[in-house]
């Protein structure tokens, strides 16, 4: 890492808090300026850093281009919902090839294997229902394809060999299982608001695993 690139990513910090603060609010105006500009940053530090792989932080370039879109997609009307789904997958996808340039750990493997199908034993089921019983059964695929490419991702992070990413890729992962509860099933007390805290640590710490290697 150098001078730079950690001045993007403390850039970055503030533009989260900044973020936070429109949630804790309800400004979305401050929300519209502050949540682009996370990603926005996290795409200069990617940019600036030294990385290990120069083909894995391409593609994470991609993956955080595709989640700029999604963040987009999501602070508008329902109705882009679905696109914003398409986007984060795509976002996933990009990771999950970008970790194939890391490290491979067996033990990292079954750990993720088994974080995500725990989870999925949990909570995939109860939002799939709540989607059929609320009259959203048109997102019921999408988010069904969305929940199986994000936790190959997971599983990707865990098995790279590389700690930070693998602390990204859970937390992005962890985020998203808040953020499906909340949105499908029921509130969650200060549900948007951690949601995006981990969302965006997550994010960060995948950005920050580029400068570690494996």
């Amino acid at each position: 890492m150098n001078g730079l690139a950690w001045a993007a990513l403390a850039l970055a910090a503030v533009a989260s808090g900044g973020d936070l603060t429109s949630i804790l609010r309800h400004d979305r105006r401050l929300e519209y300026m502050t949540k682009p500009a996370v990603v926005v940053l996290l795409i200069a530090a990617a940019l600036l850093l030294h990385p290990a792989s120069q083909g894995e932080r391409a593609l994470f370039v991609l993956a955080l281009l595709a989640g700029l879109a999604g963040d987009v997609f999501l602070m508008l009307p329902d109705r882009f919902l679905l696109p914003g789904i398409a986007a984060f997958l795509a976002g996933h996808l990009a990771y999950v090839a970008g970790f194939r340039f890391a490290g491979f750990s067996v033990a990292g493997l079954i750990v993720g294997l088994i974080v995500v199908a725990i989870t999925a034993a949990l909570f995939l089921g109860r939002v799939l229902d709540a989607l059929l019983t609320s009259g959203r059964a048109n997102l019921r695929n999408p988010v069904l394809a969305y929940a199986v490419v994000i936790s190959l991702m997971t599983v990707s992070a865990t098995s790279s060999g590389n700690l930070v990413g693998a602390a990204g890729g859970l937390l992005f992962f962890f985020s998203d299982v808040i953020f499906a509860w909340y949105r499908f099933v029921k509130p969650v007390a200060s549900g948007q608001a951690v949601n995006i805290v981990m969302y965006q640590a997550g994010q960060a710490l995948l950005v920050l695993s580029l400068a570690l290697g494996s």
